[in-house]
């Protein structure tokens, strides 16, 4: 036995073999339980190894017999035989010390570290550095991948197995295996081979194939995984097929024909690279003919992303979607937009940042889903904000702007921006107080396609000062309620903001749109975002918000309210009367946050009307959380509209471990209005150590954009079911998704109860 007769296989190797070349698949044990480990075949006896004097090998038997003229020593009973980490154990052996040949015979094991085998016999060919065993059992490491082999041979960093199993179950009798006339596995290059393999499923066979190769470590391997599928009454019988390719070791991609009955066969394709400062991500889905589809028959689906660090101050970041027609993800659904999204987004850009300056280049474009008039492109933008500090803790900015807008459909209908905001602040900030005193002046002016139907002239300019002054105080005590300690806080602000009138219907709509009024919303600066639109202002919002903290420090109860009292009506439109106020109070914007427990939460926001004592806006949401695999949500929101087409919804979304081995997932949201079911869900799992198998079943509203102008919940829709069935082996190859990433796929994805308004 040489020295370097060292065999270092390792287990990853068969955690990412699958039933024909394996990719890059590896599945965590807690994914779906810890299992047990089978006993390992070699159990250390602890003893002192006593070396003879036999060269590099050391020997220990109950009695030795060595014969000089033939230069073989035979051992019996309890023998022994040990060269650096490798140890054979066995009842009888013989060893020539001349050619290091060894011969054993009777219940034999051998361990080198990475390999534990117990057969029948052992046999060492010194010239070939090889070593056979025959009728083995075998055990590689401790994390459990076992098999059996009519004939074991080990050379240096390599297994070679005929006649053999291999699984990764720790049972005897394994839910499934791979049986093959040989397997090959060869550490140092990362990779096993098998030939003629069959996959078994509960002593089965199920697939055969004449060749596979698949990892043997943690490194990424082609090939396919395990299959998708589904079927629904909009795209009939559906089967995805993924092919995994390990490019290099920052690079891979994914290339995955999904066949629908009623539509066709569609590609699928996803690349991905990393590099040091950076990394990015591109995927593609194509159907050429869609049966299904009555006008242009090619659906296409596009994504880019990608972000790069260049240096300390200077980063970049592209991101954008497309897909082929509005109803795109309806039929198809996506990764990376919901299937209740009205519109996509597509940006890029370059940031800069220093001690004073922040500058930003930026292109952005909105692809809008549904009947509407077409969105201006942003080509480009760039935005700088200068800050400085002066005499008296003054804080000096100037912000500027230049941006160019053009329409998607008409390039003749286009408009150049230029803006530059002048400021001076002065904040405070002590452990009872702070507070914000704003003083600046905005400049506009716009180089755009006249318009006389519409009233935009070709060279606008507007000026506007404005006036802020925002403060708030901070109060804290201690109290004790049902016999624990708390810290309470109640913090009141108040906020005052001027900014005169001036008419700006000569200006184009390009960026600006009306903001959410929520509690935090309640004490901006502006209420339109962009800068086509500023309005006139002279108001007073006076708000509260009060938390309670417990011993460590977590915040368990929070409750705010606020409210804007005007002094004068705001008359800047931003479509028609659109962002006008005539009221004297805005709505009272009120938000509570309850850690009911460690696993109780309760979230609630509400817009309520003064004036016409209704609720306009409101979201309620109900939580039991116990970990990722278990949690009820219980919720109900309701918008009130002046079209008369009113939104009150509840939903109920689940994910429950009903043991280790069966577990559940369902959502439902009904619509009390139109009293309907909008989506459903219900799913089941069933999972062991071995395999998982993973049926769904879904009945969710047609949202048709095109025919029902964006709107899922109106007029009288068509619904889709379906279901799906995924059959998961673990240890070769796997869905690391788990239940809740499929209540992601409904029209209402999951949120958290702290993160609704995210």
């Amino acid at each position: 036995m040489r020295k370097n007769l060292a065999y270092s296989t390792s287990l990853a190797l068969f955690l990412s073999a699958a039933g024909s070349t394996v990719a890059n698949a590896q599945q965590s044990a807690d994914a779906y339980g810890v299992c047990a480990v089978p006993q390992a075949l070699i159990k250390n006896t602890a003893k002192p190894f006593v070396q003879l004097p036999m060269g590099a090998i050391g020997v220990r038997a109950d009695r030795a017999d060595v014969a000089s003229d033939t230069q073989v020593a035979s051992f019996f009973g309890n023998v022994e035989v040990q060269l650096d980490e490798q140890q054979l154990w066995t009842e009888q052996a013989q060893i020539n010390q001349q050619s290091g040949n060894i011969n054993a015979s009777g219940a034999t094991r051998f361990s080198d570290g990475y390999v534990q085998v117990a057969s029948e016999n052992f046999r060492l060919n010194s010239a070939e550095n090889r070593a056979y065993l025959s009728g083995a059992r075998y055990q590689i490491g401790s994390t459990g991948a076992h098999g059996k082999a009519d004939l074991l041979a080990l050379e240096p960093q390599q297994v070679i197995l005929s006649g053999s199993t291999f699984t990764t179950c720790p049972s005897d009798d394994p839910a499934w295996q791979l049986s093959a006339q040989t397997i090959q596995l060869n550490e140092d290059e990362a990779w096993g081979e098998a030939w003629h393999a069959r996959f078994e499923l509960f002593g089965v066979p199920v697939l055969y194939v004449p060749y596979i190769n698949f990892p043997i470590n943690d490194e990424r391997k082609s090939g396919l995984l395990f299959p998708t599928i589904r079927s629904s009454q909009q795209n009939g019988f559906e089967v995805e097929l993924p092919y995994y390719i390990n490019i290099a070791a920052n690079q891979d991609a994914t290339i995955t024909p999904r066949y629908m009955a009623e539509r066709g066969l569609m590609m699928q394709a996803e690349y991905r690279y990393r590099s040091q400062n950076g990394g990015g991500e591109f995927n593609l889905s194509y159907l050429g003919n869609d049966k299904a589809y009555t006008s242009d028959n090619s659906r296409f689906q596009w994504r880019v992303e990608h972000q790069q660090v260049w240096s300390e101050q200077w980063r970049t970041y592209v991101h954008g979607v497309g897909i082929s027609d509005d109803d795109y993800l309806s039929d198809f659904g996506s990764d990376f937009a919901g299937r209740a999204d009205a519109q996509l987004y597509r940006h890029a850009q370059a940031d800069y940042r220093s001690d004073s300056w922040r500058v930003t280049i930026r292109a952005e474009d909105f692809e809008l889903l549904g009947n509407y008039r077409s969105p201006y492109r942003t080509l480009p933008q760039i935005s700088s904000v200068y800050v400085a500090s002066g005499a008296l803790d003054l804080e000096y900015q100037v912000a500027s702007e230049i941006s160019h807008f053009r329409n998607q459909d008409d390039s003749r209908d286009y408009a150049t921006r230029v803006h530059i905001e002048p400021q001076v602040r002065y904040h405070m900030e002590r452990p009872g107080y702070d507070w914000l005193a704003e003083v600046g002046y905005s400049y506009t002016y716009y180089d755009q396609a006249e318009d006389l139907a519409s009233g935009r002239s070709a060279n606008p300019s507007r000026g506007l000062p404005h006036v802020r002054w925002r403060g708030r105080l901070n109060f804290e005590r201690l109290l004790s309620f049902a016999g624990k300690d708390y810290r309470q806080t109640l913090e009141p602000q108040v906020q005052y903001l001027w900014t005169p009138y001036r008419d700006q219907s000569g200006i184009g709509i390009y960026d600006a749109t009306l903001m959410q009024d929520d509690y935090r919303g309640l004490f901006r600066a502006r209420r339109f975002s962009g800068l086509d639109r500023i309005a006139d202002a002279n108001q007073v919002t006076v708000g509260a918000s009060s938390s309670l903290y417990d011993s460590s420090s977590r915040e368990v109860f929070r409750f705010s309210a606020a409210q804007i009292y005007y002094f004068e009506d705001s008359r800047t439109e931003l479509l028609g009367n659109t962002g006008t106020v005539t009221a004297s109070r805005s709505d009272l914007a009120l938000e509570s946050r309850i850690r009911i427990s460690d696993r109780w939460y309760f979230n609630s926001a509400l817009q309520y009307d003064m004036e016409l004592n209704r609720t306009q806006k409101s979201q309620t949401a109900v939580e039991y959380r116990k970990d990722q695999a278990n949690l009820v949500q219980f919720s109900h929101r309701n918008v009130t509209t002046l079209l008369g087409d009113n939104i009150e919804q509840l939903g109920v979304q689940a994910v429950f471990e009903l043991s280790p081995q069966w577990q559940l997932a369902s959502n439902w949201y009904y619509d009390l209005g139109q009293k309907r079911t909008n989506d459903a869900l219900f799913a089941v799992q069933y999972s062991d150590c071995c395999w998982a198998f993973r049926i769904g079943a879904y009945r969710r509203i047609n949202r048709s954009v095109a025919e029902a102008l964006g709107s899922p919940i109106v007029g009288t829709p068509e619904f889709d079911n379906g279901i799906s069935v995924q059959f998961i082996i673990k240890g070769l190859g796997s869905d690391k998704r788990s239940l809740i990433d499929l209540l992601e796929q409904s029209l209402f994805g999951y949120r958290h109860p702290f993160h609704l308004s995210n």
